[in-house]
């Protein structure tokens, strides 16, 4: 064999054997597509959102204690009324019947008093006469008695007869109250929102018992009553600024400000798993809205909390990971802290006797934690403490400065798949393969 062939099956051999080492060595993963934003100074403001449905600020229920059949209604659903206007009216023959008797009773009473204090002015002079007889000796003492007797005698009567004629008034004045509560009139000015009689029915008065007539409320002033979960009421206060929106009205949003704040907790399904506390929040709406109704389905966002100029991510941005392990001490201090805990526990569990917490048990704590692209390209995962967040952004407290990039997505990449140090590839927001939920989707 020839020098020359030797020398090219050397170099033949060396290439094929360069070529599996190179095959067989580990290759370092590809990067990982993801989409990134900038960390940025902004405005952040958080919200609340609840549904609800519009109603009426004021309602007022039109009903009367007088019984009688219904005999005229002068309005109509739907009919502007002013305060004082007249509504229908109900029978009232016995009621001015009743009235008529009482002012008899009245001018009885006046007219007794008149001939007792005519009986009392005579028997005045009469005992003037007798007192004078009896000065004469013309009359004894038991008839000077006599005539102050009957004198005191009419003077009680008179006293009694003064407070028949009270009596006998006030049952009149009850009388003619009765008698103008047969005609329904307005007490607010507003809208005539349901009639629940008709002309001819009977109506039940009653001081135990309401029988509506009629609702009417004021639509020129209306507000949306919704209700908001227990961990988010406890933020809300009056006066904070809303928007509100009416399925019916999808083309308009309204500006609002909560008016009230309920105390009394609705409880749904109380005692199961599935039980669920909320509140009733009132937003009024600053202005009414053209065809608003009471009724409608509506939806609040209240903004309970604005923080200006704070460094500020997309929300999904941020997830959440094990905390890094601390790095280990070296094995002589590791042993005296171990011989020191050994002789420490016996006295933790007679303090204490209540049961370790995850973080006793050595099962680490998930913290919130953002990835941060560097200039190499690669994630490296940052620990954060978050403020307040809004529908897209969170606020950020430390551990993220103004202008650094961040990861915020795909979502499953950054939830669940991308891990400290890896390499990345930016890719563009929402192409193939971006899969992230809505702005609440990340939050951990």
């Amino acid at each position: 064999m020839s020098k020359g062939r030797i020398i090219l099956g050397a170099i033949v051999v060396a290439l094929v054997g360069f070529a599996t080492v190179q095959g067989l060595r580990p290759h370092p993963p590809p990067p990982v597509e993801v989409t990134t934003a900038v960390a940025k100074k902004g405005t952040v403001i958080r919200t609340v959102t609840a549904a609800g449905h519009l109603q009426a600020r004021e309602t007022v229920k039109v009903s009367s204690n007088v019984t009688g059949d219904l005999l005229s209604l002068s309005v109509k659903e739907g009919d502007p009324v002013r305060r004082g206007q007249v509504l229908g009216q109900i029978d009232k023959r016995l009621l001015e019947t009743l009235v008529a008797q009482y002012r008899g009773t009245v001018a009885s009473a006046k007219a007794q008093i008149g001939q007792i204090d005519s009986s009392i002015a005579q028997e005045k002079r009469d005992l003037e006469r007798v007192q004078k007889l009896v000065e004469g000796k013309l009359a004894s003492s038991a008839d000077l008695e006599k005539a102050q007797t009957t004198l005191q005698v009419d003077q009680g009567r008179l006293d009694s007869q003064r407070e028949l004629v009270k009596q006998s008034q006030g049952q009149l004045e009850q009388a003619l109250y009765n008698l103008s509560r047969a005609t329904l009139t307005a007490p607010i000015d507003g809208t005539i929102l349901e009639l629940s009689h008709k002309v001819g029915e009977r109506i039940r008065g009653s001081d135990f018992s309401e029988d509506v007539v009629m609702l009417m409320g004021g639509l020129s002033d209306m507000e949306v009553k919704a209700e908001v979960g227990e961990h988010e009421v406890v933020g809300i206060h009056v006066g904070d600024e809303s928007m509100i929106d009416i399925d019916a009205i999808p083309d308009r949003q309204f500006k609002g400000h909560v008016a009230a704040v309920g105390r009394n907790a609705q409880i749904k399904n109380a005692g199961t798993d599935a039980e669920v506390t909320t509140f009733f929040v009132r937003v009024g709406l600053d202005a009414p809205p053209e065809g608003g109704l009471p009724g409608m389905s509506s939806a609040v966002s209240i903004s309970t909390a604005t923080h200006d100029s704070v460094v500020m991510v997309p929300i999904q941005a941020v997830t959440s990971r094990e905390a890094k392990k601390k790095e280990q001490k070296a094995p002589e201090r590791e042993g005296s802290m171990k011989v020191a805990e050994a002789q420490a526990a016996p006295a933790a569990v007679a303090a204490n006797s209540e049961p370790p917490s995850k973080a006793a048990t050595g099962k680490p704590k998930p913290v919130k934690v953002v990835f941060v692209v560097d200039k190499d390209g690669n994630a490296q995962m940052r620990e954060v403490h978050t403020g307040i967040a809004s529908r897209t952004d969170v606020e950020i407290l430390d551990g993220i400065a103004e202008g650094e990039t961040v990861v915020d997505g795909p979502y499953r990449t950054l939830a669940r798949e991308l891990q400290d140090a890896q390499k990345v590839k930016p890719a563009q927001k929402g192409g193939a393969g971006s899969d992230k939920p809505g702005p609440q989707g990340g939050r951990s």
